[in-house]
């Protein structure tokens, strides 16, 4: 039982360091983004139409990257509930061979969940930065 107990805190460690680290990249780069934002704008007279449709837009995706943000971190807390729901079925398990299988069937969930939320993340951090680096090369033209 002490063996289950050490599996079930390495898999638990590891999927609480996996969602912070991803907390951490959104918030360092949202940050960056925002940081960048007020030195982008093009020195002179830029027209209040241009400076207003940068704004809107600036506006429009860091919402949107916040709304995918949000979407990521329901993701993970759920899967984190799904994960300690089925910790305690592995409590209830009748015999050595069947718990066992329900350690194994729930490191393998939480292992593939990681993949997933490391895979969306990085995707959502690809599509994200190409649209800023579009909206900023516009600004400049």
């Amino acid at each position: 039982m002490d063996q289950v107990n050490t599996m079930f805190d390495q898999m638990f460690d590891n999927f609480r360091r996996m969602s912070e680290s991803a907390l951490q990249m959104q918030q360092d780069m949202f940050r960056q983004w925002t940081q960048q934002w007020p030195m982008s704008m093009p020195m002179g007279a830029a027209s209040p139409d241009w400076a207003q449709t940068f704004q809107k837009r600036w506006q429009d995706l860091a919402t949107d990257s916040l709304k995918r943000h949000r979407e990521v971190l329901d993701a993970t807390y759920k899967s984190g509930i799904q994960a300690i729901e089925q910790t305690f079925r592995a409590s209830e398990a009748t015999s050595p061979e069947e718990q066992r299988r329900i350690v194994e069937d729930l490191w393998r969930k939480l292992f593939d969940t990681m993949k997933e939320h490391s895979e969306s993340q990085f995707r959502e951090f690809q599509k994200s930065a190409e649209l800023w680096v579009e909206m900023m090369q516009k600004a400049h033209v």
